[in-house]
């Protein structure tokens, strides 16, 4: 329940101080709430999540919110992630949590503080070392596919700690066939290093997989499986979440012709009309299955995202859908105020002391 409280809060809205964004900020704690560097605020509806992570007196735990407060000076600098999508958001590992943040240097018209403004929370992953690449899945084996053709009916795109857990967890969604066994299905791998559960990131340590190369590996993969004249029917290609940003930034290397692959996008972060639109244009069946955060995202850029490409019954109904997006979002953020800074606050909650 924690991980999905942080997932859904950073799908709000990025642009603090918005009529969408009504989160609470509050300083994180009083050596960041001075005017000795920036100041570093917290999004108050983490604290049972904070509190859960810091249940014990332990000198980890203190040392974590001392790296938090050293925010202030250090944001964004070399050990920083950065959000592929959005310039000013950033994640940082700090200890055994992956800490999500954003820059804001100057209000422009929202009245938005000059800070560090955190935004999630959640424990770190590590990093995979395999690389990105297109692996096939049969009863008998997993094996790599060295053509870069997906050959069967069902495809996924997906990220896991390595290509084993990957395979586990799409075999549960392909289902079984006739004879008890796993139906036979590809997938193409996304390092962790590339995508992760709160969105697709650039990482100091791993600049030769830069999320644009493995788009353009992923884009090869659609593009020769388009063209592969053994597939008598179209593979459908299931993307789920941060990934399908992996997809968004593939669509200037694919071909003007996908008719022979069809897309289900499952609660996509990312600009889902432009991908649609640009995916049906090129014949390809796409469907979405958005969920209520993302479409408030995807009606606010229905109207810039429209151009020659023709409409969609699809299209049509992820923007008759976001009438109700802004009700959903400020019901969602209904949070009692708290009018002391969130280490002190948590403190309270949790009943500890030494930090």
């Amino acid at each position: 329940m924690s991980s999905i409280i942080a997932t859904n809060r950073r799908k709000l809205a990025y642009e603090l101080g918005s009529r969408a964004d009504t989160r609470q900020f509050i300083p994180f704690s009083k050596n960041t709430n001075t005017d000795r560097g920036r100041k570093v605020f917290i999004d108050a509806a983490l604290a049972p999540l904070f509190a859960h992570f810091f249940q014990a007196d332990d000198a980890s735990t203190i040392r974590i919110v001392s790296k938090i407060e050293q925010l202030s000076a250090v944001a964004g600098g070399i050990a920083a992630n950065t959000n592929v999508t959005t310039p000013f958001e950033y994640m940082e590992n700090i200890g055994e949590l992956a800490i999500y943040y954003q820059l804001h240097n100057s209000p422009q018209g929202n009245q938005v503080e000059s800070g560090v403004y955190i935004t999630g929370i959640q424990r770190s992953s590590r990093a995979s070392n395999q690389k990105p690449g297109l692996w096939e899945v049969t009863p008998d084996y997993t094996r790599e596919v060295e053509s870069g053709v997906a050959e069967h009916s069902m495809a996924f795109v997906t990220t896991e700690e390595d290509t084993g857990s990957a395979a586990v967890k799409n075999s549960e969604k392909a289902g079984k066939n006739g004879w008890g066994g796993i139906n036979s299905f590809n997938f193409f791998f996304v390092p962790k290093p590339i995508e992760n559960e709160m969105g697709l990131w650039i990482t100091p340590d791993s600049r030769s997989l830069r999320p644009a190369t493995t788009a353009k590996i992923l884009a090869d993969v659609l593009t020769r499986t388009q063209n592969f004249k053994g597939n008598k029917e179209p593979i459908k290609w299931t993307i789920e979440r941060d990934t399908v940003k992996l997809l968004q930034l593939s669509l200037d290397h694919l071909p003007n012709l996908l008719d022979r692959l069809e897309f289900t996008l499952v609660d996509p972060v990312a600009d889902t009309i432009s991908i649609i639109q640009s995916l049906e244009y090129r014949g390809a069946k796409v469907t979405a299955n958005i969920n209520q955060y993302q479409r408030a995202k995807a009606a606010a850029s229905l109207s810039a995202a429209r151009s020659n490409k023709p409409d969609s019954a699809t299209t049509r109904a992820i923007a008759a859908q976001g009438a109700d997006a802004n009700k959903a979002l400020a019901e969602y953020s209904n949070l009692q105020r708290i009018k002391t800074n969130f280490v002190d606050y948590v403190r309270n909650l949790t009943g500890t002391m030494a930090w």
